[in-house]
This record gives C-alpha cells, structure tokens and sequence, in this order.
C-alpha cells in the first residue's frame, strides 16, 4: 500500500511541475505576447479625426484592462493554490513527524529485546529455572494477546481496503489529469503558434 501511494505522490509532483512550471507558465507568456500583439496592431492603425482616434485609444485602454483583470484573476487563484499547497506541506510535516514518532518507538523497541537476548544469554532466563505457574501466567497472558492481535488485524484489515480503494481512485485521477495537462499543452502550443504568427503578419505590415 505505501508504494502505491508513494507511487502516486510521485506522479502527482510531476503533474504539479508539468501543470504550474510548464503549462501555466507557458500560458502565461502566451497571454502576455497576445496583448502585446493587440497593442502593437492598434497602436499602428492609421486613424483619421477624433472620432477614429477616440477609437483606438478606448480599445488601447480596453485591451489594457481585459488583460490586467486577468491577471487580477490569475494571481488571486495562484494565491489560493499557493495556500493549499501551503497546507499540504503542513500535513507532510505532520507526517514526517509521525514517521520520526514511530521510527524512535521501534528503536526502543528494538533496544528493549537485544537486552531481553543478553539475559537470555548470560543465564538469567533459562529452562532450570521455570514453574509451572509461570508457565501457566506466560500461557494465559500469550492468548489474551493473540485474542488482542486477531482483533487488530482485523481493524487493519479493514482499513487496508479502504486505502487500496482510495489509492485506486487516486491512481484513475492521478492518470487522467496527466492525459489532461498533456492536451493541454497541445492548445497551448498551438497558441503559441498563433502568436508567432501574430507577430509575424504584424512585423510585415509595420515595415511593408
């Protein structure tokens, strides 16, 4: 189970990294190059009259504020996922320190049996010395533990299967937003395209 979901934070980082780095950073670039265009296309119209030029200033001004409400917009949902990530990175350290938690138990743990071992091995626990009511307390206190094992395996049990279904629901999700950013960066590229050739038609008309 924890390299599955290991196996999904893994590819959820990189559908991070191609969504935010690659494709919001491209779409970025491509809606500033998009304005740029706008602007360059107006500002060498040739206008005639108050009227004309009242014209191409109001859409000079109009283009300017489409393009900052945008941003406006963008940045605002950039600061919520920023917070989300922000989150996120709280519960990592929260497990993280559940880890470390954990990790210092079963060193204690493990220090507790190697010194059970040295008494074993230097006589302190040893056959000759056994009774038969300390047999029968050792006996009766392993099946009370088992009957307590059984029960826990069973909560595990449970619990095992309902991660095993959410981290299949993850893998499916994990999976298709990968499909999605990829399709996404193919309308992405293909708008960069388009302002390349934007920019192209408006270079020749400015020096044609």
């Amino acid at each position: 189970m924890r390299s599955s979901a290991e196996r999904d934070n893994a590819s959820i980082a990189r559908n991070y990294t191609a969504a935010f780095y690659g494709n919001h950073q491209l779409t970025n670039r491509n809606s500033e190059e998009i304005f740029k265009n706008r602007i360059a296309i107006l500002n060498n119209m040739e206008v005639d009259g108050e009227v004309e030029v009242n014209f191409r200033e109001t859409m000079i001004n109009m283009a300017n504020v489409d393009y900052f409400t945008h941003r406006a917009e963008v940045n605002q949902e950039i600061i919520d996922i920023n917070q989300k990530l922000s989150e996120v990175n709280s519960l990592l350290i929260q497990i993280n320190r559940a880890i470390m938690a954990r990790n210092e138990k079963s060193v204690k743990f493990n220090r507790k049996n190697l010194d059970i071992n040295k008494r074993f091995l230097n006589g302190e626990f040893h056959p000759s010395k056994a009774t038969v009511a300390a047999n029968n307390k050792r006996s009766k206190e392993n099946e009370d533990r088992c009957l307590k094992l059984t029960k826990a395996a069973e909560r595990n049990k449970t619990k095992i299967e309902k991660l095993k279904k959410i981290g299949q629901e993850n893998a499916a999700n994990v999976l298709r937003n990968s499909i999605e950013i990829s399709k996404r960066r193919s309308q992405i590229t293909e708008n960069q395209e388009e302002v390349i050739a934007d920019q192209k038609h408006i270079a020749s008309t400015i020096f044609n």
